[in-house]
């Protein structure tokens, strides 16, 4: 038997309730009546008979009951009681001394976020921009997102960006856990950032369930969604769980369609009362055609500003960019009498990428539209990565105080190998632009010819400890040492073969003091250490980036935990970061020999100062709220203004409220995302110029009718305001925002 927790003022009636269900199980089949008049039975009445029983009478005639189950659990809507993605330490995000936020599945299901691009979009500080459709950035306190993680173990990133994968599907997740700066002590090597957790679903359920979700939307949007989970065994120790998506869609931008499709699938094995493993694998596939490589001339062969409609778009009806991930993973873990806990996992994802892609270059005649220069691309990469995660964390007791520990060792092995297929023959021209449709002649492709083939392994141990000083302070101090190798052959290096070996020890210590019941003040240090991919103009892997990143700040919990909040101010130093190489006639980036890897220099002393404040929660009865506020500066070593193209100042706000009162079963939201100006340096006929953007406002609406218990319909939209604007990105692929758009969806549960 299930029972919520009550108010206080209902614990009586909860004793009532309980003592009559234990009644109505204990009495004999010929004593329904006075099981009925038990269950009638009020607190006050129950009380007194309870207090009249001897301890005589109750020794001489025991009784033997049937066990009863009395347990609570509360949603936990857009706040989550625990983690361990900054520290590997199981703590809640108060005790946590690092600047996070975490999309819950509630949050994520009231926004209809389906694409990992559409979470950190939402994110407090987090900006996205893009190469082209299929190449998406995402950068936080000025860097580049580059640290991805499942279920806590570090994964490689996008090898054509650096940054991770957009295209990741949120159904697979139960939630995603963004820790803000750096992220050394679980991830090693990256930029202080943000790191990105995606927390799998798991089979928890011991009765069979199933949700179904259908929708529909702009351009065409339709997905169908099935989330059904299962026990296998009569006891349900074993238990599996599935996850299917299809996603087929058009884009704002013409002749642009993509499909997507998704399976998942885990078994969790309770082995012992203690032992639990996990199985499971998942098949990602995203196919787009007519996408963009690169983006669109901004001005005309005048100088004037081209000005064209979102629908723009420089793609070929032949190009496409397939892109496919197979994952199979396991975890062990097992839960010792003592408190501790031993936790191993074991991945191996391979990712399959094909592509023809096609690029223009120039600015077309303001009269003609002639004059623009076609460049295509053809070829094929897979990347085959192992990841090992093995740890033990637990208490410990020390000068009469009770601690924790964490000790663990993880490594990664991963190949990287492409190929390529340069044209035959003098490709068509381009003719009048502003006529084009995408029906541009497919070149001839020369045979496949070895593009790279880079082998790199990571090996790490770390340990951290939280160590209470006294009942309100407590310091967690942690270092963890590291080791890459990288083997590397690519076709357009100078020499093409090169080896890297680094070693490093990333040092973390973090305080945490609870000066009130609802509030505590952290501090953190956290040393960065970072190999590059970014290229000198020889072709070179640039030196490893160094540094640290300083943290300080005020969490709060408040209505009994429903709402947090958080005030965090940063300091993050840096040295040979890199940045672009402009051509200084042209004002475009300067490109290696392949026509697509820009040409990158160290800068050191580069600096980010600023604040986060983030609330979410519970604010009121019926009423859920997310609200973050980020600003920041970077500068290089000259105290000069850097990566302008970011937005210095975001808000990010959305919420919800049940109208119950009102109208049964209905609940409605919105939300409104704030950027302030920002600016970049691009190409022009005349010569670099620097592109501005003014603030922008993007408001969004949601609506939830639940039907019945089964049934609901939910109402999604974005940029109601329709406002048109650019997407800044350093190097020259300016893109614009995709206009007003909407979903509805039909949601089946059993």
């Amino acid at each position: 038997m299930s029972i919520r927790p009550l108010p206080h003022a209902g614990l009586a009636v909860a004793a009532t309730l309980i003592a009559s269900a234990v009644a109505a199980q204990t009495a004999p089949a010929s004593g329904a009546a006075s099981g009925t008049a038990a269950t009638a039975a009020t607190a006050d009445s129950a009380a007194p008979a309870a207090a009249a029983a001897s301890p005589a009478e109750a020794t001489d005639k025991p009784v033997t009951i049937a066990p009863v189950t009395v347990s609570g659990q509360r949603g936990e809507g857009y706040t989550a009681s625990k983690t361990a993605s900054a520290t590997k330490l199981t703590l809640s995000p108060r005790d946590t001394p690092q600047s996070m936020t975490i999309l819950t599945r509630q949050r994520l299901d009231d926004q209809n976020l389906t694409s990992l691009r559409q979470v950190l979009d939402i994110t407090p500080g987090v900006y996205s921009n893009q190469y082209d459709t299929e190449r998406v950035l995402f950068y936080a306190r000025g860097f580049l997102v580059d640290t991805l993680m499942y279920d806590g173990v570090p994964a490689q990133t996008n090898f054509s960006t650096g940054s991770i994968d957009e295209t990741l599907d949120t159904a697979l997740y139960e939630r995603i856990e963004i820790v803000r700066g750096a992220t050394g002590l679980t991830t090693g090597a990256g930029n202080p950032a943000a790191s990105i957790n995606l927390v799998r679903k798991h089979a928890d359920s011991r009765v069979p369930t199933a949700s179904l979700d259908l929708s529909v939307g702009s351009w065409s949007n339709r997905r169908v969604e099935l989330d059904a989970s299962a026990p296998l065994s009569a006891d349900g120790r074993i238990r599996a769980r599935g996850v299917a998506v299809v996603e087929d869609t058009d884009s704002y931008q013409s002749i642009y369609h993509k499909r997507r499709n998704i399976l998942y699938g885990i078994v969790d094995a309770d082995l012992t009362p203690a032992t639990r493993l996990s199985i499971g694998f998942d098949h990602q596939e995203n196919n787009p055609r007519g996408n963009t490589w690169g983006s669109f001339p901004i001005f005309l062969a005048d100088g004037t500003p081209a000005n064209w409609s979102t629908s723009v778009t420089t793609a070929p009806d032949w190009s496409y960019w397939d892109k496919q991930t197979q994952t199979v993973f396991g975890e062990l873990r097992h839960n010792f009498d003592n408190g501790w806990t031993l936790r191993s996992s074991l991945s191996r994802r391979v990712y399959k990428e094909d592509v023809k892609l096609f690029y223009v270059s120039g600015w077309p005649d303001p009269v003609t539209g002639e004059g623009l220069d076609p460049w295509a691309y053809r070829s094929k990469g897979k990347i085959i990565e192992t990841a090992l995660d093995l740890y033990a964390s637990g208490p410990f007791e020390l000068l009469g105080r009770k601690h924790e520990l964490v000790l663990g060792y993880t490594g990664s092995r991963a190949k990287n190998v492409g190929t390529e297929q340069a044209t035959v023959g003098d490709l068509a021209p381009v003719s009048n632009f502003f006529q084009w449709d995408g029906s541009y002649p497919e070149p001839a492709w020369a045979d496949a010819t070895p593009l790279n083939r880079i082998r790199t392994d990571q090996d790490a141990v770390y340990a951290a400890a939280r160590l209470s000083l006294t009942d309100t302070l407590k310091f967690i101090g942690g270092s963890r040492y590291g080791r890459w190798k990288v083997n590397s052959f690519y076709v357009y290096d100078t020499p093409n073969d090169a080896k890297y070996d680094y070693a490093k020890v990333i040092p973390y210590a973090g305080l945490v003091w609870d000066v009130a019941p609802e509030f505590s003040v952290f501090s953190s240090y956290t040393g960065i250490f970072k190999p590059q991919n970014s290229r000198d103009i020889n072709g070179r892997y640039l030196d490893p980036i160094e540094g640290s990143s300083l943290e300080l700040g005020i969490k709060g919990e408040h209505f009994n935990k429903r709402l947090t909040t958080a005030l965090t101010v940063f300091q993050t130093k840096q040295d040979n970061v890199a940045a672009p190489v402009l051509d200084p006639v042209t004002g475009e980036p300067v490109k290696l020999p392949d026509g697509i890897t820009s040409v990158s220099q160290g800068v050191d002393g580069t600096r980010t100062r600023g604040f986060e404040f983030e609330l979410a929660g519970r604010v009121a009865e019926g009423v859920s709220a997310s609200l973050g506020w980020t600003r920041y500066l970077t500068k290089d070593g000259n105290d000069q203004t850097i990566r302008t193209f970011i937005p210095n100042t975001m808000v990010r706000l959305f919420g919800t409220w049940d109208l119950v009162r009102w109208v049964p079963g209905l609940t409605v939201g919105g939300g409104v995302n704030w950027q302030s100006a920002s600016s970049t340096a691009v190409g022009s006929p005349g010569g670099g110029t620097t592109l501005r953007q003014g603030s922008v406002t993007n408001l969004s609406l949601m609506a939830r009718y639940q039907v019945n218990r089964h049934v609901s319909v939910q109402f999604n939209g974005s940029n109601l305001l329709d406002r048109k604007y650019f997407v800044l990105d350093q190097f020259d692929n300016t893109y614009y925002g995709a206009p007003a758009n909407y979903s509805v969806s039909l949601r089946l549960t059993y």
